[in-house]
Protein backbone atom coordinates (compact mmCIF):
# COMPACT_ATOMS: atom_id res chain seq x y z
CA UNK A 1 0.00 0.00 0.00
CA UNK A 2 2.82 2.39 0.90
CA UNK A 3 4.50 1.58 -2.42
CA UNK A 4 1.25 2.33 -4.26
CA UNK A 5 0.94 5.71 -2.50
CA UNK A 6 4.55 6.59 -3.26
CA UNK A 7 4.07 5.70 -6.93
CA UNK A 8 0.85 7.72 -7.11
CA UNK A 9 2.60 10.75 -5.62
CA UNK A 10 5.53 10.30 -8.02
CA UNK A 11 3.34 10.12 -11.13
CA UNK A 12 1.25 13.07 -9.93
CA UNK A 13 4.44 15.09 -9.59
CA UNK A 14 5.61 14.08 -13.07
CA UNK A 15 2.21 14.98 -14.54
CA UNK A 16 2.27 18.35 -12.82
CA UNK A 17 5.80 19.03 -14.08
CA UNK A 18 4.82 18.14 -17.64
CA UNK A 19 1.72 20.31 -17.43
CA UNK A 20 3.79 23.20 -16.11
CA UNK A 21 6.27 22.79 -18.95
CA UNK A 22 3.44 22.77 -21.50
CA UNK A 23 1.89 25.87 -19.94
CA UNK A 24 5.17 27.74 -20.23
CA UNK A 25 5.33 27.21 -23.99
CA UNK A 26 3.80 29.40 -26.65
CA UNK A 27 3.14 28.12 -30.16
CA UNK A 28 3.52 30.20 -33.30
CA UNK A 29 2.14 29.34 -36.74
CA UNK A 30 5.15 28.31 -38.86
CA UNK A 31 3.70 30.31 -41.76
CA UNK A 32 4.60 33.53 -39.90
CA UNK A 33 8.26 32.46 -40.16
CA UNK A 34 10.32 31.74 -43.30
CA UNK A 35 9.19 28.79 -45.42
CA UNK A 36 11.83 27.30 -47.73
CA UNK A 37 11.54 24.71 -50.49
CA UNK A 38 8.56 26.16 -52.35
CA UNK A 39 8.18 27.29 -55.96
CA UNK A 40 4.41 27.76 -55.91
CA UNK A 41 1.96 29.48 -53.62
CA UNK A 42 -0.54 26.79 -52.65
CA UNK A 43 -3.82 26.69 -50.73
CA UNK A 44 -2.28 24.17 -48.39
CA UNK A 45 1.08 25.87 -47.79
CA UNK A 46 2.86 22.53 -47.33
CA UNK A 47 1.81 21.05 -50.69
CA UNK A 48 4.48 21.43 -53.35
CA UNK A 49 1.97 22.09 -56.16
CA UNK A 50 -1.59 23.45 -56.28
CA UNK A 51 -2.99 20.03 -57.06
CA UNK A 52 -6.41 21.19 -58.29
CA UNK A 53 -4.73 23.03 -61.18
CA UNK A 54 -3.46 19.76 -62.63
CA UNK A 55 -6.39 17.31 -62.89
CA UNK A 56 -4.35 14.92 -65.05
CA UNK A 57 -2.05 14.09 -62.15
CA UNK A 58 -2.60 10.50 -61.09
CA UNK A 59 -3.81 9.88 -57.50
CA UNK A 60 -0.33 8.66 -56.59
CA UNK A 61 1.39 11.68 -58.14
CA UNK A 62 -0.98 14.00 -56.27
CA UNK A 63 -0.32 12.16 -53.02
CA UNK A 64 3.45 12.45 -53.39
CA UNK A 65 3.25 16.15 -54.23
CA UNK A 66 1.13 16.72 -51.12
CA UNK A 67 4.09 15.74 -48.93
CA UNK A 68 6.50 18.55 -47.94
CA UNK A 69 9.63 16.64 -48.91
CA UNK A 70 12.58 19.05 -48.97
CA UNK A 71 10.64 21.90 -47.39
CA UNK A 72 11.96 23.61 -44.26
CA UNK A 73 11.10 26.36 -41.80
CA UNK A 74 13.81 28.94 -41.07
CA UNK A 75 13.80 31.12 -37.97
CA UNK A 76 15.77 32.74 -35.17
CA UNK A 77 15.07 32.21 -31.49
CA UNK A 78 16.66 32.52 -28.07
CA UNK A 79 14.36 29.91 -26.58
CA UNK A 80 15.95 27.19 -24.46
CA UNK A 81 13.47 24.66 -25.89
CA UNK A 82 12.00 23.99 -29.33
CA UNK A 83 8.82 22.02 -29.99
CA UNK A 84 6.56 21.28 -32.95
CA UNK A 85 2.83 20.69 -33.07
CA UNK A 86 1.14 19.62 -36.30
CA UNK A 87 -2.15 18.88 -37.96
CA UNK A 88 -1.78 16.16 -40.55
CA UNK A 89 -3.49 14.59 -43.53
CA UNK A 90 -2.27 11.46 -45.31
CA UNK A 91 0.98 9.69 -44.62
CA UNK A 92 3.01 6.93 -46.18
CA UNK A 93 5.19 5.15 -43.58
CA UNK A 94 7.87 3.18 -45.40
CA UNK A 95 8.97 -0.30 -44.44
CA UNK A 96 12.58 -0.11 -43.33
CA UNK A 97 12.68 3.69 -43.12
CA UNK A 98 12.91 5.41 -39.75
CA UNK A 99 10.05 7.62 -38.65
CA UNK A 100 12.64 10.39 -38.28
CA UNK A 101 12.59 10.63 -42.09
CA UNK A 102 9.06 9.72 -43.10
CA UNK A 103 7.07 11.37 -40.30
CA UNK A 104 9.68 13.35 -38.42
CA UNK A 105 11.46 16.68 -38.18
CA UNK A 106 15.18 17.38 -38.38
CA UNK A 107 16.69 20.51 -36.87
CA UNK A 108 19.96 22.12 -37.94
CA UNK A 109 21.39 25.12 -36.09
CA UNK A 110 23.98 27.52 -37.49
CA UNK A 111 27.13 27.17 -35.38
CA UNK A 112 29.84 29.73 -34.62
CA UNK A 113 31.65 28.89 -37.88
CA UNK A 114 28.54 29.75 -39.88
CA UNK A 115 27.97 26.08 -40.71
CA UNK A 116 24.69 24.21 -40.43
CA UNK A 117 25.14 21.68 -37.64
CA UNK A 118 22.74 18.84 -36.90
CA UNK A 119 20.87 19.49 -33.65
CA UNK A 120 17.94 17.06 -33.44
CA UNK A 121 15.80 14.51 -35.24
CA UNK A 122 12.54 13.43 -33.63
CA UNK A 123 9.18 11.97 -34.56
CA UNK A 124 6.04 10.43 -33.17
CA UNK A 125 4.84 7.00 -34.18
CA UNK A 126 1.87 6.12 -36.36
CA UNK A 127 -1.57 5.36 -35.00
CA UNK A 128 -3.56 6.83 -32.13
CA UNK A 129 -2.83 7.07 -28.43
CA UNK A 130 -5.20 5.65 -25.79
CA UNK A 131 -7.35 8.78 -25.91
CA UNK A 132 -7.87 8.43 -29.66
CA UNK A 133 -5.61 11.33 -30.68
CA UNK A 134 -3.21 10.94 -33.59
CA UNK A 135 0.26 10.39 -32.19
CA UNK A 136 1.82 12.50 -34.97
CA UNK A 137 -0.32 15.47 -33.91
CA UNK A 138 0.81 15.47 -30.28
CA UNK A 139 3.34 18.18 -29.26
CA UNK A 140 6.88 16.97 -29.89
CA UNK A 141 10.01 18.28 -28.16
CA UNK A 142 12.92 18.73 -30.54
CA UNK A 143 15.58 20.06 -28.18
CA UNK A 144 15.75 21.29 -24.58
CA UNK A 145 18.26 22.91 -22.22
CA UNK A 146 19.82 25.26 -24.78
CA UNK A 147 21.82 28.22 -23.50
CA UNK A 148 19.34 30.99 -24.33
CA UNK A 149 21.56 32.69 -26.94
CA UNK A 150 19.93 33.67 -30.23
CA UNK A 151 20.26 30.91 -32.80
CA UNK A 152 19.41 30.57 -36.47
CA UNK A 153 17.45 27.35 -36.97
CA UNK A 154 16.64 25.29 -40.07
CA UNK A 155 13.84 22.77 -39.52
CA UNK A 156 13.31 20.15 -42.23
CA UNK A 157 9.77 18.79 -42.57
CA UNK A 158 8.68 15.14 -43.01
CA UNK A 159 9.40 13.39 -46.30
CA UNK A 160 6.26 11.26 -46.48
CA UNK A 161 3.55 12.89 -44.35
CA UNK A 162 1.05 15.56 -45.39
CA UNK A 163 0.88 18.60 -43.13
CA UNK A 164 -2.20 20.82 -42.96
CA UNK A 165 -0.88 23.07 -40.16
CA UNK A 166 2.36 23.41 -38.22
CA UNK A 167 3.22 25.37 -35.07
CA UNK A 168 6.67 26.00 -33.63
CA UNK A 169 6.78 25.97 -29.84
CA UNK A 170 9.17 28.09 -27.75
CA UNK A 171 9.43 28.98 -24.08
CA UNK A 172 7.06 31.79 -23.11
CA UNK A 173 8.83 35.17 -23.18
CA UNK A 174 11.49 34.13 -25.68
CA UNK A 175 11.88 35.60 -29.17
CA UNK A 176 10.91 33.81 -32.37
CA UNK A 177 11.03 35.36 -35.82
CA UNK A 178 11.58 34.48 -39.45
CA UNK A 179 14.82 35.49 -41.15
CA UNK A 180 15.87 36.15 -44.71
CA UNK A 181 16.49 33.05 -46.82
CA UNK A 182 20.29 32.54 -46.84
CA UNK A 183 20.17 30.10 -49.77
CA UNK A 184 20.72 31.65 -53.18
CA UNK A 185 18.74 31.23 -56.41
CA UNK A 186 15.97 28.70 -57.04
CA UNK A 187 16.96 25.33 -58.45
CA UNK A 188 14.07 22.95 -59.15
CA UNK A 189 14.98 19.27 -58.85
CA UNK A 190 12.60 16.69 -60.34
CA UNK A 191 13.32 13.08 -59.55
CA UNK A 192 12.55 9.69 -58.14
CA UNK A 193 12.41 8.30 -54.62
CA UNK A 194 16.13 9.10 -54.52
CA UNK A 195 15.28 12.80 -54.80
CA UNK A 196 12.40 12.44 -52.33
CA UNK A 197 14.86 10.87 -49.88
CA UNK A 198 13.75 7.26 -49.51
CA UNK A 199 16.30 5.47 -47.34
CA UNK A 200 17.58 8.60 -45.62
CA UNK A 201 18.06 8.40 -41.87
CA UNK A 202 16.18 11.65 -41.28
CA UNK A 203 14.39 14.33 -43.27
CA UNK A 204 17.45 16.58 -43.55
CA UNK A 205 19.87 14.01 -44.92
CA UNK A 206 18.78 13.73 -48.54
CA UNK A 207 21.27 14.46 -51.29
CA UNK A 208 19.47 17.78 -51.86
CA UNK A 209 19.77 18.65 -48.18
CA UNK A 210 23.49 17.95 -48.24
CA UNK A 211 23.92 20.01 -51.42
CA UNK A 212 21.88 22.90 -50.03
CA UNK A 213 23.90 23.18 -46.82
CA UNK A 214 27.30 22.73 -48.47
CA UNK A 215 26.82 25.07 -51.46
CA UNK A 216 24.45 27.72 -50.08
CA UNK A 217 22.25 27.22 -53.15
CA UNK A 218 18.50 26.66 -52.82
CA UNK A 219 17.67 23.20 -54.16
CA UNK A 220 13.88 22.72 -54.22
CA UNK A 221 12.58 19.17 -54.33
CA UNK A 222 10.06 17.74 -56.76
CA UNK A 223 11.01 14.23 -55.68
CA UNK A 224 8.25 11.76 -56.51
CA UNK A 225 8.98 8.27 -55.23
CA UNK A 226 8.64 5.79 -58.10
CA UNK A 227 6.93 8.40 -60.31
CA UNK A 228 9.73 10.32 -62.00
CA UNK A 229 9.03 9.22 -65.55
CA UNK A 230 9.38 12.40 -67.64
CA UNK A 231 5.59 12.82 -67.54
CA UNK A 232 4.12 15.59 -69.70
CA UNK A 233 2.20 16.94 -66.68
CA UNK A 234 5.45 17.31 -64.72
CA UNK A 235 7.05 19.11 -67.65
CA UNK A 236 4.14 21.60 -67.56
CA UNK A 237 4.44 22.02 -63.80
CA UNK A 238 8.17 22.70 -64.01
CA UNK A 239 7.65 25.05 -66.96
CA UNK A 240 5.25 27.08 -64.77
CA UNK A 241 7.86 27.69 -62.04
CA UNK A 242 10.15 30.70 -61.76
CA UNK A 243 13.20 28.51 -61.16
CA UNK A 244 16.63 29.73 -62.21
CA UNK A 245 17.83 26.23 -63.12
CA UNK A 246 16.56 22.67 -63.35
CA UNK A 247 18.13 19.39 -62.25
CA UNK A 248 16.67 16.01 -63.20
CA UNK A 249 17.10 12.60 -61.59
CA UNK A 250 15.15 11.49 -64.63
CA UNK A 251 16.48 8.03 -65.47
CA UNK A 252 15.89 6.10 -62.24
CA UNK A 253 12.22 5.19 -62.80
CA UNK A 254 11.26 5.16 -66.51
CA UNK A 255 11.76 2.30 -68.93
CA UNK A 256 13.92 2.71 -72.02
CA UNK A 257 10.75 3.03 -74.11
CA UNK A 258 9.37 5.80 -71.84
CA UNK A 259 12.67 7.67 -71.99
CA UNK A 260 12.79 7.40 -75.78
CA UNK A 261 9.20 8.65 -76.20
CA UNK A 262 9.22 11.42 -73.58
CA UNK A 263 12.66 13.00 -73.29
CA UNK A 264 12.42 15.37 -76.27
CA UNK A 265 8.90 16.74 -75.53
CA UNK A 266 9.91 17.09 -71.86
CA UNK A 267 12.94 19.23 -72.73
CA UNK A 268 11.06 21.30 -75.31
CA UNK A 269 8.17 22.08 -72.94
CA UNK A 270 10.47 23.43 -70.23
CA UNK A 271 12.77 25.29 -72.61
CA UNK A 272 9.82 27.03 -74.25
CA UNK A 273 9.12 28.78 -70.91
CA UNK A 274 12.72 29.05 -69.73
CA UNK A 275 15.00 29.76 -72.70
CA UNK A 276 18.66 30.02 -71.74
CA UNK A 277 18.26 28.36 -68.34
CA UNK A 278 20.29 25.23 -67.62
CA UNK A 279 18.60 21.84 -67.70
CA UNK A 280 20.95 19.42 -65.96
CA UNK A 281 20.33 15.67 -66.13
CA UNK A 282 21.93 13.27 -63.66
CA UNK A 283 23.11 9.74 -64.28
CA UNK A 284 21.18 7.31 -62.08
CA UNK A 285 23.12 5.56 -59.34
CA UNK A 286 24.28 1.95 -59.19
CA UNK A 287 21.65 -0.10 -57.38
CA UNK A 288 23.23 -2.65 -55.09
CA UNK A 289 20.49 -5.23 -55.65
CA UNK A 290 21.86 -5.91 -59.12
CA UNK A 291 25.15 -7.34 -57.87
CA UNK A 292 24.01 -10.97 -57.64
CA UNK A 293 20.75 -10.80 -59.60
CA UNK A 294 21.66 -11.41 -63.24
CA UNK A 295 18.28 -10.25 -64.59
CA UNK A 296 18.49 -6.94 -62.69
CA UNK A 297 22.10 -6.53 -63.73
CA UNK A 298 21.21 -6.91 -67.40
CA UNK A 299 18.19 -4.59 -67.20
CA UNK A 300 19.99 -1.85 -65.25
CA UNK A 301 23.09 -1.95 -67.42
CA UNK A 302 21.08 -1.78 -70.64
CA UNK A 303 19.23 1.30 -69.39
CA UNK A 304 22.44 3.02 -68.28
CA UNK A 305 24.13 2.36 -71.62
CA UNK A 306 21.06 3.58 -73.51
CA UNK A 307 20.94 6.79 -71.48
CA UNK A 308 24.67 7.42 -71.91
CA UNK A 309 24.36 7.15 -75.70
CA UNK A 310 21.13 9.18 -75.80
CA UNK A 311 22.43 12.05 -73.68
CA UNK A 312 25.65 12.27 -75.69
CA UNK A 313 23.42 13.21 -78.64
CA UNK A 314 20.96 15.39 -76.72
CA UNK A 315 23.58 17.71 -75.18
CA UNK A 316 24.75 18.46 -78.74
CA UNK A 317 21.22 18.89 -80.06
CA UNK A 318 19.95 21.35 -77.42
CA UNK A 319 21.58 24.47 -76.05
CA UNK A 320 21.82 24.69 -72.25
CA UNK A 321 21.16 20.98 -71.68
CA UNK A 322 23.80 19.06 -69.70
CA UNK A 323 24.46 15.52 -68.51
CA UNK A 324 26.45 14.87 -65.35
CA UNK A 325 27.68 11.35 -65.99
CA UNK A 326 29.73 10.82 -62.83
CA UNK A 327 29.99 7.11 -62.16
CA UNK A 328 30.08 5.39 -58.77
CA UNK A 329 28.43 8.35 -57.04
CA UNK A 330 27.86 6.41 -53.84
CA UNK A 331 31.28 4.74 -53.86
CA UNK A 332 32.67 1.37 -54.90
CA UNK A 333 32.78 -0.36 -51.52
CA UNK A 334 29.09 -1.42 -51.67
CA UNK A 335 28.49 -0.21 -48.12
CA UNK A 336 25.88 2.52 -48.59
CA UNK A 337 22.63 0.76 -49.47
CA UNK A 338 19.56 0.85 -47.25
CA UNK A 339 17.52 -1.77 -49.12
CA UNK A 340 19.31 -2.68 -52.34
CA UNK A 341 17.73 0.19 -54.28
CA UNK A 342 18.01 3.30 -52.12
CA UNK A 343 21.08 4.65 -50.36
CA UNK A 344 21.07 5.38 -46.67
CA UNK A 345 22.17 8.86 -45.56
CA UNK A 346 25.87 8.02 -45.97
CA UNK A 347 25.17 7.10 -49.59
CA UNK A 348 23.24 10.32 -50.19
CA UNK A 349 26.12 12.28 -48.69
CA UNK A 350 28.56 10.60 -51.07
CA UNK A 351 26.19 11.19 -54.00
CA UNK A 352 25.98 14.89 -53.18
CA UNK A 353 29.75 15.19 -52.91
CA UNK A 354 30.28 13.29 -56.18
CA UNK A 355 28.07 15.60 -58.26
CA UNK A 356 28.68 18.88 -56.43
CA UNK A 357 31.74 20.04 -58.38
CA UNK A 358 30.38 19.46 -61.93
CA UNK A 359 26.95 20.77 -60.88
CA UNK A 360 28.36 23.99 -59.42
CA UNK A 361 30.56 24.44 -62.51
CA UNK A 362 27.53 24.29 -64.83
CA UNK A 363 25.51 26.65 -62.64
CA UNK A 364 28.36 29.19 -62.53
CA UNK A 365 28.42 29.18 -66.31
CA UNK A 366 24.88 30.58 -66.07
CA UNK A 367 25.84 33.06 -63.34
CA UNK A 368 24.20 30.97 -60.66
CA UNK A 369 26.65 30.97 -57.76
Amino acid sequence: MKLFVKLAVFFAAVTATLALSAAELRYVDAQTLTHLGKLFKTTNPYHRVELSQYPDLTPKESELLSYPSGEAILFETNSTELWVRAKTGGMYPMNGMPNYATLGYTLYIENEKGEWQWAASHSRGVGDDKSGKKKVEMPLALVKNMDGKTKKCLLYLPLYMELTHLDIGVVEGSELKGVENPFRHKIAVFGSSFTQGHGATNSGQTYLGFLQRSTGLDFISFGMGGNSKLQPVMARILAATDADAFVFDAFSNPSIKQIEERIHPFIKTIQASHPGKPLIFLRTIYRENRAFDTAREKREQERMEYVDALMAKIVKQYDDVYFIDVKNQTGTDHETSADGTHPMSWGYYRWAKAIQKPLVKILKKHDIK
